[in-house]
């Protein structure tokens, strides 16, 4: 992974370029387009969206299910960032000998401090490293005999993975180019696209408006050493050899470290007790899809009890571990519930009367834990 003080994310220059705003952002966003474009006259294959208008991403908006503002461009078209697919993948007990072997940074895989995302389905769990899944933002591939897809949204710190079957189809989604209140959002790689955000797995406009993604529960973002030692017997997926350049060029480090956006937000929250923008939350969803309970992360780690937070939430029992940085918690035990880590803006944002009536019910459980 490039060193943070290097880093610069997707779509901006690396040479002298800081983290911009949005000006920045469109301003080189949209020249990347046009370059991709006039390349596309050259070899036939135009670029599907201008980086800056979502009509011109090929998709039907007449039934948009998401607020017309909250959808915008991210200043790249649609599949500028292509999936990863099927990864490779070692025995995470190997990946200490095989650092130990090879000295060059850019030749190890996932170090201890690396954050990664964790998931155990059907027995059988699994680790992608952050440096990985954000050079993609998508990952497909199957775990404990489920097709997944991992969906990450860097600008919200956000990650969510879905089973990727819909209506008796499994879907090999890609990145649209397109934003859903910050969230990346999927299309399901048909010729006639349907979008999905990666926020909840809603399909937001397109043929399979109104149809969704069925999330995977129990997922944790961590640091590596955490998931290795809950987890011995984990795999972990390791860097395709066709992206290393992009692995060494995107982090997003010194964003989700900062205080700056690289697109704003539609709206703030009010200094009203509530977390900042980018204070980390966990939600916890229901199985009819309605946020249950926030947590803000610093408040768990404080409720903590021998780093363990015992939670109560409905009917369900969901077992919280603290791991070794401030930001994250690890999930030890779930009945089903549905875990999303992020930004506090990332559920504020589209619907702030339910996200504070959440966090009021995420207070209420940590006070009576």
């Amino acid at each position: 992974m490039t060193d943070p003080q290097d880093s610069r994310p997707p779509g901006i220059l690396k040479r002298s370029w800081p983290l911009m705003l949005p000006i920045g952002l469109a301003l080189i966003g949209g020249g990347v387009v046009l370059a991709w474009g006039i390349a596309g006259v050259l070899i036939g294959d135009p670029p599907i969206g201008d980086g800056r208008n979502p009509e011109t991403y090929g998709v039907d908006l007449s039934d948009l299910r998401i607020d017309e503002s909250a959808l915008e461009a991210a200043g790249r078209p649609r599949d500028f960032l292509l999936p990863y697919d099927a990864p490779d993948v070692m025995p995470g007990s190997e990946v200490q000998a095989w650092n130990a072997a090879h000295s060059r940074k850019w030749q190890k895989e996932v170090v201890s401090g690396d954050r990664v995302v964790g998931i155990e389905i059907n027995g059988q769990s699994r680790a992608y490293p952050l440096f990985i899944v954000d050079a993609h933002e998508i990952v497909l591939d199957e775990v404990g005999g489920v097709p997944i897809v991992l969906a990450r949204s860097p600008l919200l710190d956000e990650v969510m993975i879905f089973e990727r079957s819909i209506d008796q189809t499994t879907l090999d989604p890609g990145v649209s180019g397109l934003l859903d209140d910050l969230a990346q959002v999927m299309h399901d790689g048909e010729d006639s696209a349907s979008l999905i955000s990666a926020h909840d797995g809603r399909v937001i406009a397109g043929p399979r408006a109104g149809m969704r993604l069925r999330p995977v529960p129990g997922v944790s973002l961590v640091p590596w050493r955490d998931w290795l030692r809950a987890h011995p017997e984990t795999s972990v997926v390791r860097r395709e050899p066709e992206s290393m350049r992009r692995y060494r060029r995107i982090s997003y480090n010194r964003y989700l470290d900062g205080e700056d956006w690289i697109i704003m937000p539609r709206r703030e929250p009010e200094d009203d007790g509530s977390p900042d923008a980018r204070d980390r939350v966990v939600s916890v969803i229901g199985d009819d899809d309605q946020v249950l309970a926030i947590f803000p992360v610093g408040e768990l780690r404080s409720a903590a009890v021998d780093d363990r937070v015992d939670l109560e939430i409905g009917a369900g029992r969901l077992l919280l571990q603290l791991v070794s940085n401030d930001r994250d918690v690890m999930v030890v035990e779930h009945d089903g519930q549905v875990i999303r880590p992020g930004f506090w803006i990332g559920v504020w944002s589209r619907d702030p009367e339910g996200a504070s009536r959440a966090l009021a019910a995420g207070r209420s459980i940590l006070e009576d834990s």
